[in-house]
This record gives C-alpha cells, sequence and structure tokens, in this order.
C-alpha cells in the first residue's frame, strides 16, 4: 500500500539545506562505505562508455533541477503517481474514475513537452528523458489498467513478459523507499540500500524496455529470456550475435543477404544499448532527486 503523501505545492518538498546534504554525498553518516556500493553498482551498469554529462556532478544536476519550474512540476506529478495504491499481485486494474485518469495523463503529456523544451538548460541528455517518460507512462498504466499483456492478441517476445513482471517489483522497491523517507531515515544505511535496490530494478527494466522495442520477429534474439542484470544482458546479447551469425555463416543454404541482414537488426540492438546503458547513472541522479530531494 502507498503511503498517502497529499501535497498541496512546491512548498511541501524538503528543505532545500538537507536537499544540499543528500545531493552532495546521500551518506549515512555513520557508514560512508554504503556510497561505495552505489557507486560499484553504478561502474557496472555504465561498462560500455564513461557518461559525459552536461551536469558532471550530483550536486550540480540538482541544484540546477531545485531551480527549474518545469522540473519541480513534472516532480510532483511523479510522487502523486508514488501515492497511487499499488495493484494486487494478479495484476487487477484499479477502480478510478476515467476521466480523472485522462486529465492525469494530459498532465504527464504537457509536463514531459515542457521538460524537453528545457532539457538542454537543465542538463537531462534525451536519453535519460526518454528512459524517464518511457518509465512514467508505463508505471501509470500498470498503476491505473493492470498488466497489458493479456489485451493483446500478437505473439509477444518473453521480453515483454519480463519487463511487466519488472512494474510491480519497481513499485513495491519504490513504496520501501517512501516508507523509510516518510519514517525519517533518509540518510540510514537502510535508505542507501532501498534506493539502490530501486534504481537497480529500474536499470533492468529500461535496458530490457530498450530491447523489447528493438526486437523484431524474425531476430534470433526474439525468443530470449534474458538476465535481470544489466552487465548479464550485455554478455547475453553478445553471446547471441555471435552465435547466430556463426551459425548462419555454417548453413550453405542461407539466402543471399541473410547475415547482412542478420548482423544489421543485431547492430540496431547494439546501438541501442550503447544509447541506454551508460546514461543509467544520470537517470539514477533524476530518480534520487525525485524520491529522496
Amino acid at each position: 500500500m502507498k503511503h498517502s503523501i497529499n501535497r498541496k505545492g512546491l512548498g511541501k518538498y524538503l528543505p532545500s539545506a538537507l536537499g544540499i546534504v543528500i545531493a552532495a554525498g546521500f551518506l549515512p553518516v555513520d557508514d560512508a562505505s554504503a556510497q561505495v556500493d552505489l557507486d560499484d553498482k553504478n561502474s557496472r551498469n555504465n561498462s560500455i562508455t564513461p557518461v559525459n554529462s552536461a551536469s558532471q556532478s550530483l550536486f550540480a544536476r540538482t541544484s540546477i533541477l531545485w531551480n527549474n519550474p518545469q522540473w519541480q512540476a513534472f516532480k510532483m506529478l511523479w510522487r502523486k503517481l508514488d501515492e497511487v495504491t499499488s495493484i494486487d499481485t494478479d495484476h487487477a486494474p484499479i477502480l478510478l474514475n476515467a476521466e480523472d485518469a485522462g486529465r492525469f495523463r494530459n498532465e504527464l503529456d504537457v509536463a514531459f513537452r515542457e521538460l524537453k523544451e528545457v532539457s538542454e538548460e537543465i542538463g537531462i541528455d534525451s536519453v535519460e528523458l526518454a528512459l524517464l517518460e518511457n518509465l512514467t507512462f508505463n508505471r501509470f498504466d500498470f498503476l491505473y489498467y493492470g498488466s497489458t499483456l493479456t489485451l493483446t492478441r500478437m505473439a509477444l517476445p518473453p521480453v515483454s513478459e519480463q519487463t511487466d513482471n519488472l512494474l510491480p517489483q519497481i513499485e513495491a522497491r519504490i513504496d520501501t523507499v517512501i516508507k523509510l523517507r516518510e519514517s525519517g531515515l533518509i540518510t540510514s544505511k537502510e535508505m542507501v540500500r532501498a534506493f539502490g535496490n530501486m534504481t537497480s530494478c529500474i536499470d533492468t527494466y529500461c535496458v530490457l524496455e530498450v530491447l523489447n522495442r528493438s526486437l523484431i520477429y524474425t531476430s534470433p534474439a526474439w525468443l530470449t529470456r534474458w538476465p535481470e542484470d544489466v552487465p548479464e544482458i550485455q554478455v547475453a546479447f553478445d553471446s547471441i550475435r555471435t552465435a547466430s551469425l556463426i551459425r548462419i555463416e555454417k548453413d550453405g543454404e542461407v539466402y543471399e543477404g541473410q547475415y547482412q541482414e542478420t548482423f544489421d537488426a543485431f547492430k540496431r540492438i547494439e546501438n541501442a544499448l550503447h544509447r541506454t546503458i551508460p546514461r543509467l547513472p544520470a537517470l539514477n541522479d533524476l530518480l534520487l532527486d525525485l524520491e529522496l530531494i
């Protein structure tokens, strides 16, 4: 069950002084080693290419976000989404007034249009913003309408089921962060661990969503059930690509151009992963601001 926050305006946010403490270190004062765990997770998830963000430090990024009205307006909607009661384990839809749901979706649409207009100004990369937008709207659909997999007649790859199953896990981990935050444990080791668990789950979700959108029915990776750890997903992808191309090379009956078509299909997925994975630490910075500051 979500905890009701009942914010009516920006004045309900944490004071900037406390926000500075959190953004500057996000450390439990009695255990600085907890930050090392998060840094290690980020470095593993960022194994492809180093992030070169317009705002190099978490403090710099967060300071800009504090002073941006478009981001703060979106933050209020994100926190409002946090307040929605989680649906049950059977993915039964919530009974919600359709008009209210439609109004909320429209507010999210407006918020992201406005964020895109100022994204360069506030140092949010287009990939980060796209990941956040996809996550937000998928959270909205899950919380208000439940699983959509049962509504389609199309054959879906296993990764679609994986991403659908990750959404309730994400909501449960957000619930834990909310509970600790409202209990005043925001700088505790327990909170650092809970936040790390939340972002780790979201990182996996984002990468699997990229795969889900990149796969085509004829792809050799279509039937793959992927690991639920970002570095392992990359390893699995490399293995499947290598095995598929070797198999085609050894098959003397393939039609002309099949190797190139398969190579190009894997290249599109690889490019999508290379755009996405290095941005995950920066996305985590945004999530820290949304959930803790």
